[in-house]
C-alpha cells in the first residue's frame, strides 16, 4: 500500500517532480499523471501482521480462519471474532459464541465420543440452560472435570 499526502503549498518540498515525472526513478512502477514515481514500489508491504479492524486477530490469521480483516464480529453474534477464536468458538457460525457467564469452551470439545453412563465414563453430550439463558453444553467442558449431581422428587 502506498500513501501519498499533499498538504497546500508545502507539497513541492515533498517532491512533486516525481508526480510529473523525474529521470530518477528506475523500479518502473508508474506514477500518477502518467509519469514515473520515486518512490521505489518493487516490493509489496507485508501487512499480515496488521490488525485493521481491531479484533485481536492478525490479517495473516484471518485469512486463515476465513473471516473478515475487514470487520470486527465476522458472523454478526455479538463477539469480535479474537475472542471467539480465544474461546475456541467458531468465529463464522452465529450460533457459536463464547458464553455470557464465561465459562470457557474446551479446544477438544467437537472431538469428545461418549463411552457410556458409569463411573469415569464420558456421558453423552446434553445442553441445560444456565442463569444468563444460554445453553450450556455439558461438552463445551472437556478440558475439565464435571461433576454431575441428579435428584428427583416422586
Amino acid at each position: 500500500m502506498r500513501v501519498l499526502i499533499l498538504a497546500g503549498l508545502g507539497a513541492t518540498s515533498l517532491g512533486c517532480a516525481g508526480l510529473l515525472g523525474s529521470e530518477e526513478d528506475d523500479d518502473e512502477g508508474g506514477g500518477p499523471l502518467g509519469g514515473k514515481d520515486t518512490v521505489d514500489d518493487t516490493e509489496e508491504r507485508d501487512d499480515g501482521g496488521d490488525d485493521p479492524d481491531n479484533d485481536g486477530l492478525t490479517n495473516d490469521e484471518e485469512d486463515e480462519l476465513g473471516t473478515d480483516g475487514d470487520e470486527a464480529d465476522s458472523d454478526g453474534d455479538g463477539w469480535d471474532d479474537g475472542a471467539e477464536v480465544a474461546d475456541n468458538s467458531d468465529p463464522l457460525d452465529k450460533a457459536d459464541k463464547p458464553y455470557e457467564g464465561g465459562w470457557s469452551k474446551g479446544a477438544c470439545r467437537n472431538d469428545v465420543k461418549a463411552t457410556g453412563y458409569g463411573e469415569g465414563d464420558i456421558s453423552r453430550d446434553f445442553v441445560l440452560p444456565d442463569q444468563f439463558g444460554d445453553n450450556v453444553s455439558l461438552h463445551d467442558f472437556c478440558d475439565r472435570s464435571v461433576l454431575l449431581i441428579f435428584s428427583a422428587f416422586w
